[in-house]
């Protein structure tokens, strides 16, 4: 099956394709409940990750589609899709540290459960995960605080508020029954690593300041480590993939991964200024990385990489000597021929498309995929090219 990310009606999709008996094919679109003109295309495209986990959606298995879609918040699943109209049960307003309880998980205001933690009043534990984010926002790298509030705002919180849990109330069972939930909709081991990192941090901070009176996470162990199992192509894959990708705006992010090992961020982080065309030298000193910032989708620029192993100069080939001659004369020629229309803001940058335009991480998986599905090529992931 395949999984792909698709607009309709001003609604995003996803379309699921599948072979049927007798060697056809079908196609199962699947409403993500996003509308297009909101800027949530990175929660759909998440969302279309957590679907095409394995197991995760089976068209012969309603019952197992169906439990999908209800952790995910989507439409039930009984051979096709609707609205689920029975009446939710009224939820009673929990007396704490706000007024009601929100059905979508939005936290309270910052002010208000500040106040209420300074007074030593109780507050729900989702709201605290929105204090503590804010509170130490800048102990962490703009990219470690995007992908940290868009687990804790679009998983972790709405969990816990859903379940009316407090701060000083939160106990083993409730973490412990999180992570169960999230590992049964096929989140992986080292996302729940991750999960119980936040939730253990942020009540580390709150047992230094007294809001509690204990860390209940030093009674919950932390998920295992999944055995990793990489994969990779041969020599004969490799070749009919640079040949597929040649000529095309995908095959320079696949030949950087597969020939120097660098990871997407690395690659769309690539400047002019780290080649020197003299001593026929790149160094890899700046990552280009997405994530949610202060509610907007963001591009982070970082002149770090992800550790100091990573800061690294390599040399560059004959082969890929002429492709960035190429594609530092073609950038050339776009800047005339698109005159003030051209992007110039990353006039710095050596993968950008012909308006100038950053080409970002996310697009350089997507069309990885794509290109991998349209043509029949075994299934990897594109880090898996480092291998």
């Amino acid at each position: 099956m395949t999984f792909n990310l698709r607009e309709k009606h001003g609604e995003y999709y996803c379309v699921v394709t599948y072979h049927i008996p007798g060697g056809g094919r079908k196609e199962r679109w699947v409403p993500l409940r996003i509308s297009t003109k909101e800027n949530r295309k990175k929660e759909a495209r998440e969302l279309v990750e957590e679907l095409s986990r394995p197991g995760a959606f089976d068209p012969d298995d309603i019952q197992r589609t169906h439990e999908t879609m209800r952790a995910l918040g989507l439409y039930p699943f009984d051979g096709r899709w609707r609205p689920d109209r029975k009446k939710k049960p009224a939820q009673e307003k929990p007396k704490i540290g706000r007024p009601k309880l929100y059905d979508d998980g939005k936290p309270a205001d910052k002010d208000e459960t500040a106040d209420s933690l300074a007074r030593g009043r109780d507050v729900l534990f989702g709201d605290y995960l929105e204090f503590w984010i804010n509170a130490h926002r800048e102990e962490v790298s703009e990219t470690t605080y995007a992908c940290e509030s868009t687990s804790i705002r679009h998983k972790i919180i709405p969990w816990f508020n859903a379940k009316g849990v407090t701060l000083k109330k939160l106990k083993p069972q409730d973490v412990e029954q999180f992570l169960s939930d999230q590992k049964n909709t096929g989140v992986s081991s080292n996302t729940l690593r991750h999960y119980y990192s936040y939730i253990r941090s942020a009540l580390q901070y709150g047992f230094r300041k007294s809001y509690i009176d204990l860390n209940v996470c030093d009674r919950v162990d932390k998920p295992k480590k999944g055995d990793f199992h990489g994969s990779f192509y041969n020599d004969e894959e490799l070749k009919k993939l640079l040949s597929l990708v040649k000529g095309s705006h995908l095959e320079f992010a696949v030949r950087m991964a597969a020939i120097y090992g660098l990871r997407r961020e690395e690659i769309v982080g690539i400047k002019w200024d780290a080649i020197d065309f003299q001593y026929r030298t790149i160094t890899i000193a700046h990552t280009v990385s997405e994530g949610m910032l202060d509610g907007k989708y963001t591009v982070l620029l970082k002149d770090t990489t992800k550790n100091k192993s990573s800061f690294r100069t390599l040399p560059i080939s004959d082969e890929t000597m002429d492709m960035l001659l190429s594609m530092k004369e073609e950038q050339e020629k776009m800047k005339a021929l698109f005159g003030n229309r051209y992007n110039h803001k990353y006039d710095d940058y050596v993968y950008v498309f012909e308006n100038g335009d950053l080409i970002r991480p996310n697009w350089v998986t997507y069309q990885f995929k794509k290109t991998l599905s349209e043509n029949g090529l075994r299934h990897i992931r594109f880090h898996d090219l480092r291998h």
